[in-house]
């Protein structure tokens, strides 16, 4: 302690106030409220990274994956042209007249003697010339 008076804010000559009831030490008191964690907002966080990822990923595959079957297409594309510029060759030579006169000999035909027309109207038979 201090060698000091002891000062009190009380006034002089004035009476003492009735000092207020002292509780007792023991009382019930209310459970402290625990903070809110960040736990699920950071697994949310996670989660939405993860989803996107996953987005990008099965994205990527779907692409690549099309992209493989449009080169196959196009192989497949540049063969058959290649197929059908033989069949086009071989359809010329064959309308050749020489290919047509030789197969028409391997079946069997004749060239023709005098050709002629039937008229509709008579019924007969015209010889080249109109005779």
């Amino acid at each position: 302690m201090s060698a000091a008076p002891l000062r009190s804010n009380a006034r002089p000559g004035a009476v003492p106030a009735a000092a207020p009831p002292r509780a007792p030490h023991l009382r019930a008191v209310t459970a402290p409220q625990h903070a809110r964690s960040i736990a699920p907002f950071a697994w949310l966080c996670v989660g939405i990274v993860v989803a996107a990822l996953s987005a990008v990923l099965v994205l990527n595959t779907t692409m690549s994956e099309g992209s493989y079957t449009t080169r196959a297409l196009k192989i497949e594309i540049a063969q058959l042209h290649q197929e059908r510029a033989a069949a086009l060759i071989q359809l010329e030579a064959n309308a050749a007249p020489e290919a047509l006169a030789r197969r028409a000999a391997e079946l069997g035909m004749q060239p023709a003697g005098r050709t002629g027309f039937v008229t509709l109207e008579s019924g007969k038979v015209l010889e080249a010339g109109g005779q």
